[in-house]
């Protein structure tokens, strides 16, 4: 087999892997989610929902260490340098030890400012919620992501075999979620319900570690080999400038519980957290899929083939208008009936918020494609302060519109903040250093805003029809409407793409697909 078949191989098993698991995931994730919401209400949903943004500021630590290290590994691994790749894994071991230790300091010392972030804490202590012991569960879910072999799983993503990752997280998924359940039922318990995340941590590492010494015996090799200094160097250089865009990310995204917290108190943030439930479900759904294909793109880049790498760049783009796509206009036409008819009326939020969580889904998915290609093509140093502009304009934004507009305003910053940074400026900087200027700038811009009004027209059609056609026949109606968005959305899109080089690469890749799964 070529290497060539080869990457494109891992790359459909990885995706298939990707998809099927996942929707496997979306449905025991709101399965407990009901059950949370029906035994401890808004209250710890909304503790549930600030930790978790709160703790993952911490992952700041990591510094894109992870990143870096992994483009490191792709030439060796290319290369079957298998004592180089020994090196690397021995360095990224020790650097995500001291990360792990790192966390957990921060953590701890972030305690005494709880009440700060938690509006009418007081209130809390009096329903004998301990807070501080929850919070410290969840900073030992955040330390664990560091330690217990965490480093292992990168040399199988590196190697293309993230599927076999993905089969073990699903069935990790399956159990805990179990777990989850009998102890919310049975007990009733906030504590033990985080304590199974925990252990689903540490278990899951110490899973991947089996596996990646199984398959590449030789990342235990015993040397006294270290990187050089310059190296190292260099490395923390980088990680320097994907600590920029790390931070803005972090920022961008999970300051708004914390801001809606301080500004509207915990049953907002309780609000919030359902509708985050899609986010952050097709937040996971992108990462999965253009992971799956990020480490093929690694790969393809030691080639220098910039013709062939363009032409998946466009491809990939335009897999991302329609994944995206069919994000914004589900969210749009379908959230907030299904939030509806899922918990009840009085935990919706009206629009326009599902019209701005739809859009910020839909630029979600093409920032991803941009960072993914940012980060296999090396490319960490040339928009380095490009972030801390994001993270400043959407604070800025959030802050002064979360009195005026309440939750909407604080959604308003994260998409005023991605269109004014990422969105024009990534291409520009990946066109120029990546592709060597040889393709034209202007073009993709014009496709992106062309792709967006043809993705919006299709939104405002389907509201208009999911809006008039079974409104009130409860789950049906939600399948139904789901279904429509479903299917116009990619097929609207594949249509009138369908004569174009990314197109014609599409359909041909969807056929792969459907042969693979078929086998499966």
């Amino acid at each position: 087999m070529t290497k060539k078949n080869s990457r494109t191989k891992n790359t459909i098993y990885n995706f298939i892997s990707s998809v099927f698991g996942q929707f496997l995931t979306i449905i025991m994730q709101f399965i407990v989610r009901t059950i949370f919401i029906r035994t401890l209400g808004k209250s710890y949903l909304g503790i549930n929902g600030l930790f978790t943004n709160i703790l993952s500021m911490l992952s700041l630590a990591e510094l894109g260490f992870g990143s870096a290290i992994i483009f490191k590994l792709y030439k060796p691994v290319a290369e079957k340098d298998e004592h180089r790749i020994a090196v690397l894994m021995k360095f990224y071991k020790k650097v995500y030890t001291i990360i792990g230790i790192i966390v957990l300091i921060i953590g701890l010392s972030l305690i005494p400012f709880l009440p700060v972030f938690i509006k009418n804490y007081e209130k809390l202590e009096s329903l004998n919620i301990n807070v501080v012991f929850i919070f410290i569960l969840y900073l030992l879910q955040s330390v664990s992501s560091y330690l217990f072999f965490a480093y292992k799983s990168a040399i199988i993503k590196v190697n293309q075999k993230e599927y076999i990752l993905n089969i073990v997280k699903y069935a990790f998924t399956i159990i805990s979620s179990l777990l989850q359940i009998l102890f919310l039922y049975l007990f009733k318990s906030f504590e033990l319900y985080v304590v199974v995340l925990v252990v689903d941590v540490i278990l899951e590492n110490i899973v991947f570690a089996i596996i990646a010494n199984k398959m590449y015996p030789y990342i235990n090799e015993k040397n006294d080999d270290k990187i050089s200094k310059e190296e190292i160097k260099g490395i923390f250089k980088d990680c320097s400038a994907l600590f920029l865009y790390k931070i803005n990310e972090v920022v961008v995204k999970s300051t708004d519980n914390i801001v809606l917290s301080m500004f509207l108190g915990l049953e907002m943030v309780g609000l919030y957290s359902n509708y985050y439930v899609f986010y952050t479900t097709v937040r996971t759904v992108f990462n999965k899929i253009f992971n799956s294909v990020a480490h093929s793109l690694g790969n393809l880049h030691t080639t220098n083939n910039i013709e062939h790498e363009y032409k998946i760049y466009k491809t990939i783009n335009l897999i991302s208008v329609i994944l995206g796509g069919t994000a914004f206009v589900g969210v749009f036409c379908v959230a907030d009936d299904f939030i509806k008819v899922w918990i009840g009326k009085s935990w919706v939020i009206p629009q326009p918020f599902a019209l701005l969580m739809g859009l910020e889904l839909y630029a979600m998915a093409l920032r991803r494609v941009l960072g993914k290609y940012r980060s296999t093509m090396g490319l960490f140093q040339q928009a380095k302060y490009r972030p801390l502009f994001g993270m400043i304009i959407n604070l800025v934004v959030s802050v002064l519109l979360v009195n005026t507009w309440g939750i909407c305003g604080v959604l308003a910053g994260t998409l005023v903040a991605g269109l004014t940074t990422y969105m024009w400026f990534d291409p520009l900087i990946i066109h120029k250093y990546g592709f060597k200027n040889k393709y034209s700038i202007s073009k993709y811009y014009i496709r992106t805003i062309k792709s967006f009004l043809i993705v919006l027209g299709i939104a405002l059609f389907d509201y208009v029809i999911c809006h008039n056609f079974i409104t009130n026949a409860g789950w049906l109606t939600i399948m139904l409407h789901s279904i429509i968005c479903g299917i116009s959305v990619p097929t609207i899109i594949i249509i009138i793409y369908a004569k174009t080089e990314e197109g014609q690469h599409i359909i041909k890749l969807m056929k792969k697909v459907l042969k693979k799964a078929k086998k499966i």
